[in-house]
């Protein structure tokens, strides 16, 4: 029997690695490993690195689909399969509120509560605004509490609201000064894209799509409901590697049967068709936060744009002004909550990593004076880890996926990357550096 699994994995091995340029046999080697055996700590991996406009490296390894007990239902990862990719989601909202603020049509630094259609407050502070920028900059005030989405019929104003129904122990507003502290925070993307309905008349995830993610080429969506016949059939469920050493789908295990309705995160059904969501009521239901179902490949075009200093999506001022640091974690002060290191510096939408603290504790990708210094977002949920990461100069970054991950999180030695991260980030350093 484990013949037998370790043929299929080679199989599953060589459909997923497409030609690639240059000397990067180490790196194929580290995503074959995470991948391969009865121990693997991985399901499935895929990475694309880009350098000066090209792509240098693109392969993907492992299963997309685990089925012990069907085995015929297993397939491959390839770099063209969609999984939900968590907080990289985050991304494309963003910068449909940089567009809008570059088009003149929302002032960063304005209160919320006009265009919102209700007073966004925090009940500590009731006469400091609630800015864009601050919801940008993870330092709105807000928290996430137990939850941070609803479905229909619920609004966004009934969600944020101080000690009300879904606020049972007053933990959805911190004691903290808008605009003072970071802490990374969900919940101010729902917002955000109740903001984009209220200023459009439309579901945020159809500006989304409509203003960055088919303009630059990407197939990705924010509701599984809206891919298509073939991308549902290449849809792969997030697993998450069991501390009995099998693998659990959390989230898309659909098994053929397109969903009508869904259950949210927080298990409450979301039985209103898509046509019936009423835009600028509550911009939560579809996971503006970490909802997309994207491919490697789309990530790919997201990573160009980090590359291209805005290219045609953003003037290169506005796009300056989203990398630019507006929040720098103080050790001195404590303003804010870094997740062991990893998360030291904010643009508006967007990280930027600053050489970390000491080994182990920081945001780093390695150690020594040459750590670059790049910008992009993180995604960590259900399993999935992931990142799509860009020098800021344009000259290359990397998009890497990995599912099914283990329950239970090793850090790096390195820095407050996971192990299985590390690896494939000194894959990638070790072949740029030749």
């Amino acid at each position: 029997m484990v013949r037998r699994i370790g043929a299929i994995l080679l199989a599953f091995l060589w459909w997923s690695t497409p030609a690639v340029a240059g000397d990067w046999h180490p790196l194929r080697q580290t995503l074959d490993s995470l991948v391969s055996g009865p121990d693997a700590p991985v399901s499935g991996a895929a990475v694309i690195v880009v350098r000066d406009g090209k792509t240098v490296f693109a392969q993907a390894a492992g299963r997309a689909v685990i089925d012990a007990a069907d085995p015929a239902r297993e397939r491959p990862l390839t770099l063209d399969t969609p999984v939900r990719v968590a907080s990289i989601s985050k991304l494309p909202v963003g910068i449909v509120i940089q567009q809008m603020a570059a088009e003149g049509r929302l002032d960063l630094d304005a209160d919320l509560s006009p265009p919102l259609g209700f007073g966004l407050r925090n009940p500590y502070h009731p006469d400091r605004p609630i800015t864009a920028r601050m919801l940008l900059t993870h330092t709105s005030s807000l928290r996430d509490a137990e939850i941070y989405g609803l479905p229909p019929p619920y609004s966004l104003e009934e969600l944020v609201r101080p000690g009300g129904a879904f606020d049972p122990g007053g933990a959805r507003w911190a004691e903290e000064v808008p605009g003072s502290r970071f802490t990374y925070t969900n919940l101010n993307y729902g917002v955000m894209a109740t903001l984009i309905e209220r200023l459009t008349g439309q579901r945020f995830d159809a500006v989304v799509t409509a203003r960055v993610l088919r303009p630059l080429g990407m197939r990705a969506v924010y509701d599984v409901r809206l891919l298509d016949e073939a991308q549902f059939r290449e849809l792969a469920p997030v697993y998450q590697k069991q501390t009995d050493g099998t693998w659990q789908a959390k989230v898309d295990d659909y098994r053929g049967v397109r969903p009508d309705d869904r259950p949210s995160i927080f298990g409450i059904k979301a039985l209103v068709p898509l046509p019936n969501i009423v835009p600028g009521r509550n911009g939560t239901t579809l996971s503006p936060q970490g909802g997309m179902r994207a491919s490697a490949r789309d990530l790919e075009q997201l990573l160009r744009f980090l590359m291209s200093g805005g290219g045609a999506l953003l003037p290169a001022r506005d796009f300056a002004r989203m990398l630019a640091p507006h929040w720098t974690y103080d050790s001195a002060t404590g303003n804010g909550d870094t997740d062991g290191g990893l998360l030291r510096q904010w643009g508006l939408g967007i990280q930027c990593t600053t050489h970390g603290g000491g080994p182990g504790d920081g945001d780093r990708w390695k150690s020594g004076p040459d750590d670059p210094r790049l910008c992009g977002h993180f995604g960590d949920a259900y399993g999935l880890l992931g990142s799509v990461m860009a020098d800021p100069d344009g000259r290359w970054g990397f998009v890497y996926l990995l599912t099914g991950t283990p329950q239970v999180r090793v850090k790096s030695a390195v820095s407050s990357l996971t192990v299985w991260e590390q690896q494939v980030v000194d894959g990638i350093l070790a072949a740029m550096d030749r």
